[in-house]
């Protein structure tokens, strides 16, 4: 099962997935409290953190949350630095105080890893922050069972910007045409608004459609 809460000043998408023996998964918390109180509501161990790109809005409650529950933080190698500082980060944009993290995991293209019993594999998707990247991962069983959280490398009907610190347009257009050229389909959980489809994003995203 996979929870969607829209976190913190820029309203980043938490999502929290449901794994094995109860335990739970949190993808980007932009804050902590709203997190603590999901897994209590749902009688929830929250075993790992992952953070898709080091924007401070993707991983702001991060450092509280390993301080409550312990959970392990997993997050790209390539943007490693930028946990570590406000202003790559762009924390000036949370008001909320800067906490850096360091991750206990981190992951680069090509990696698979597993937490909570699930199976996460990694497409390096540069252009927004060196280290975006996009998660795939197989959510229970079913057609919509195949999933990509996205960060903010694709958006519905949109992309990630490209003017922070290690962003590219260059890099951006590349990991586009990638994405487009991905087989099959899969539901995308975007790191802001509303999810959607690869399948959805080929016909109607302009900036898929148009490479």
């Amino acid at each position: 099962m996979i929870a969607s809460m829209p976190l913190g000043a820029l309203g980043t998408n938490c999502f929290i997935v449901t794994g094995e023996s109860g335990k739970a998964v949190a993808i980007d918390p932009a804050s902590s409290a709203e997190v603590l109180q999901y897994l209590k509501e749902n009688g929830l161990t929250l075993s790992a953190i992952i953070i898709t790109h080091g924007h401070y809005d993707h991983f702001a409650g991060a450092a509280e949350l390993k301080a409550e529950t312990g959970a392990e933080i997993i997050a790209p190698e390539a943007d490693r630095e930028m946990l570590q500082s406000a202003e790559k980060s762009w924390a000036d944009f949370m008001p909320v105080p800067f906490r850096p993290v360091t991750p206990d995991r981190t992951f680069a293209d090509g990696d698979t890893f597993f937490a909570c019993g699930m199976e996460f594999s990694v497409m390096a998707a540069p252009g927004h922050t060196a280290g975006s990247s996009l998660l795939f991962c197989k959510i229970g069983e079913g057609e919509r069972s195949d999933v990509i959280f996205a960060g903010d490398v694709i958006f519905n009907g949109s992309c990630g910007r490209t003017d922070g610190y290690s962003g590219s347009t260059v890099q951006m257009r590349e990991t586009l045409r990638k994405i487009a050229e991905l087989e099959g389909d899969y539901d995308i959980y975007c790191g802001h608004g509303v999810g959607t489809t690869l399948e959805n994003e080929r016909f109607c995203n302009p900036y898929l459609s148009g490479l």
